[in-house]
């Protein structure tokens, strides 16, 4: 289990406690209750708790880790929960656990949640509960986990130095020696772990040295490995055929699949029935604002690379004509008010329910791209076309972590994300994708 991980359930356990110890005070003071209402009446607090503690960002770990940051984030969520907690007494009276209980809870959790964090993020850098990391190599990949490991509050290790050619990459730490020094090293500032980063292997690798450190029970990691770890994304630049050919994950039953579909089919089915009287009314509003069609409909890549056409509803004017290039065709001055009202909270995409259940898509996965695109991107990214071989989705892991693309660099780092997903998917993932995708749905903002 990673810090991040750790962080997260002690989160839970110390909102748990807190507030059921501060409600527990409550029947002393009024003569005692029963206590199975009262532990029914808890959790309610502890589940708005916990979920207003979500939708502020206090478990997206790479989020600020600044103890200001914490405490005001921890503030927000408190702040929403006594509101609904409100509301919620309001509408049940029967809800209530009487007195001031409910918001002496709150405060005793915004101290205990506060200087749990800061006791956390203190003691993630310190030993004997940090590791210690030498890297080996000075590639760009090297250099990206290096500040990772340095940057990160919830990583639980140190950053001693790099090992190999200091001329490959521009100096961003220690330099600790070349790679045949790697037993020097490891005896002079005792590692933990050694991630292997190097740009190229052949040759170079001290096979001898590494196998010698394995035994005296230093953690050799692979570069690629220890950055989809630490990111949960893979190092598109940096894999190689071999690494997906013969690497675990990238496996999903028939079972898994069909979880998937019908999950996908019920929320679609009931999404459409939901909005109806929606899609009137967005309809009535696109005309009204600008001349064209209500739907937008573009053909897309979808399974395998069979193209499909997709529907969105239309939130730009018509094109300038003369208007060209990938990025040319998405101007933000074409886009109309009701339009930007759609895509910030991503009704944009409703129509597309339609597509799931027709079975060009599901609710995740990668998000299909235009198909005049596909060949652009393909040629010049590593592993494009792999993102393929899933049903494309109307959310995805790419979108909760990354956002929109406008540039090249842009829809690599989201492939980063979606060969990620596609090597760990599952019903759970998909569940966890969904909660995202309702956090930045609720809170109208983009992710990334």
């Amino acid at each position: 289990m990673s810090i991040a991980q750790r962080i997260a359930w002690l989160d839970g356990v110390a909102t748990l406690a807190v507030l059921t110890g501060a409600v527990a005070l409550w029947p002393a003071a009024a003569g005692g209750v029963d206590p199975l209402p009262l532990a029914a009446r808890a959790a309610v607090i502890i589940v708005i708790a916990l979920g207003a503690f979500y939708y502020n960002d206090l478990y997206d770990f790479e989020a600020s880790h600044a103890l200001g940051h914490v405490f005001t984030r921890t503030c927000r969520a408190l702040g929403v929960s006594a509101v609904v907690l409100a509301a919620a007494y309001l509408m049940f009276p029967s809800l209530g656990v009487g007195g001031q209980a409910a918001s002496y809870a709150l405060l005793l959790t915004l101290g205990a949640v506060t200087a749990g964090r800061a006791a956390v993020y203190t003691l993630a850098k310190r030993e004997p509960f940090a590791e210690r990391v030498v890297v080996m190599g000075r590639s760009a990949l090297a250099v990206d986990l290096a500040e990772q490991i340095r940057t990160r509050a919830d990583v639980a290790m140190t950053f001693v130095g790099f090992v190999g050619d200091p001329t490959l990459a521009p100096q961003a730490g220690p330099h600790l020696g070349s790679y045949r020094d790697i037993g020097e090293v490891v005896r002079r500032h005792r590692p933990n772990r050694i991630v292997v980063a190097m740009p190229d292997r052949r040759g170079n690798l001290p096979v001898a040295e590494l196998l010698s450190c394995r035994f005296r029970g230093v953690t050799i990691e692979d570069g690629t490995q220890a950055y989809e770890r630490l990111s949960r994304r893979l190092a598109v630049e940096s894999l190689t055929p071999s690494a997906l050919i013969f690497g675990d994950g990238f496996r999903v039953s028939r079972f898994q699949q069909a979880l998937q579909r019908a999950l996908s089919i019920v929320v679609s089915a009931l999404g459409l029935v939901g909005v109806g009287p929606f899609v009137a009314i967005v309809g009535a509003l696109i005309k009204l604002e600008s001349p064209g069609p209500v739907l937008f409909v573009q053909e897309r890549i979808g399974l395998r690379g069979h193209p499909f056409r997709v529907f969105k509803f239309r939130t730009m004017r018509p094109e300038t004509p003369g208007a060209d290039g990938i990025w040319g065709r998405d101007n933000e001055s074409r886009v109309t008010r009701i339009g930007a009202f759609l895509r910030r909270y991503r009704l944009d995409e409703v129509p597309q329910f339609w597509n799931i259940l027709r079975g060009d898509m599901n609710l995740v996965g990668p998000r299909p791209e235009m198909a005049s695109n596909v060949a652009t991107f393909a040629a010049v990214i590593p592993f494009y076309n792999l993102r393929h071989e899933a049903r494309p989705g109307l959310t995805g892991w790419a979108q909760v972590k990354a956002g929109y693309s406008m540039s090249t660099e842009e829809v690599t780092q989201k492939l980063c994300y979606d060969l990620y997903y596609l090597k760990h998917r599952s019903l759970a993932f998909d569940l966890r994708i969904l909660f995202d995708t309702v956090k930045f749905v609720l809170c109208g903002k983009r992710p990334g």
